[in-house]
């Protein structure tokens, strides 16, 4: 019973017929048929079958050619197949890339190679501004290599806005690199929350990520239609006024004031009932970066309760600290 069952779970080798299989058992073991046999056509087509001319019968091929044969049948389409797919890919690139022969302002830009170009060429052309954003890390060696650039830039005449993660604060690179730009008249500011990563050039060129799913990571859209540049910029603009000013140092503030940007979100959103673990999640920081801002807040304003926190965040003695957004 138990030999029955697994038996009857066995996948064939091979989908063949009935009757192909039971005639090239025959076969096999040096029987010959004649034309008319069922499953004979289907063992021809396989080179399982070979026809005998001279008495016009059919027998068995052999089997090592046979196997050689077909799976260099099999092996060449597999070849063919993704020869196609390559085809396919280079096709639907290229319209991709396209896009901006329409005149719609918008060129799709398939990879970092036409992504960095596309910065280089903008940015070469910048006469009075260029903004941009950073949400992700940059690597040391990176900002090394374009703090000279960026110098060039600014003493050319050219304003420079630059938007990084509130956490690029406690990182040496970032904080060098700040510092540095600074000095020569840039203006750089960090932001707790989520913001875009985008470039601007003079209202002129836009170049943005791609936010499409199964594209590659590192493309990217260049916009240059004047309705989107006006869309883009006010976006920016929207990050940039709710970010805080920085020139490398560590933690700089306003001396007249006793929080942050990032601290008058935590104290809006215990306001309105959120916990630190939501808070922490929606600010994209870590909860012990929470309490830690907390902690400074209990110590500026001289208590030591989450309560006692949100009364003076609510009173007259705030109000200033609250216009600040």
């Amino acid at each position: 019973m138990g030999e029955k069952n697994i038996a009857s779970h066995k996948t064939p080798a091979f989908d063949m017929s009935e009757e192909a299989r039971a005639l090239l058992h025959r076969l096999v073991q040096g029987d010959q048929v004649d034309g008319s046999e069922p499953g004979r056509a289907e063992l021809a087509a396989l080179g399982l079958a070979v026809h005998n001319p001279q008495y016009d019968r059919w027998g068995s091929a052999d089997m090592w050619h046979a196997e050689q044969t077909a799976l260099a049948e099999e092996r060449a389409a597999i070849a063919h197949h993704l020869h196609r797919m390559d085809q396919l890919s280079e096709l639907h690139s290229e319209l991709r890339n396209a896009e901006s022969s329409r005149g719609d302002g918008i060129e799709f830009l398939d990879g970092n190679e036409l992504v960095t170009a596309a910065i280089m060429q903008a940015v070469d052309s910048a006469r009075l501004q260029i903004c941009t954003a950073h949400p992700q890390n940059r690597r040391p060696e990176t900002l090394r290599a374009v703090v000279t650039s960026e110098i060039k830039l600014l003493q050319r005449g050219i304003a420079l806005r630059t938007i990084y993660p509130d956490t690029a604060r406690t990182r040496s690179a970032e904080q060098e690199w700040a510092a540095e730009v600074s000095k020569h008249g840039a203006a750089v500011r960090t932001l707790a929350t989520d913001f875009e990563r985008m470039i601007l050039v003079d209202n002129k060129v836009a170049i943005i990520s791609d936010h499409r799913g199964g594209t590659s990571a590192n493309a990217a859209f260049k916009a240059t239609h004047p309705g989107l540049l006006a869309f883009f910029r006010h976006i920016y603009d929207q990050q940039w006024e709710r970010a805080e000013p920085w020139a490398g140092g560590r933690f700089l503030r306003n001396a007249e004031t006793v929080t942050t940007g990032r601290s008058r979100r935590i104290l809006n959103k215990l306001r309105e009932g959120r916990t630190l673990k939501q808070i922490a999640t929606e600010l994209g920081v870590s909860l012990r970066t929470v309490n830690s801002d907390l902690n400074k807040l209990y110590e500026a304003v001289g208590v030591d309760t989450q309560f006692a926190l949100g009364v003076w965040w609510s009173s007259e003695a705030a109000a200033d600290e609250r216009k600040l957004g």
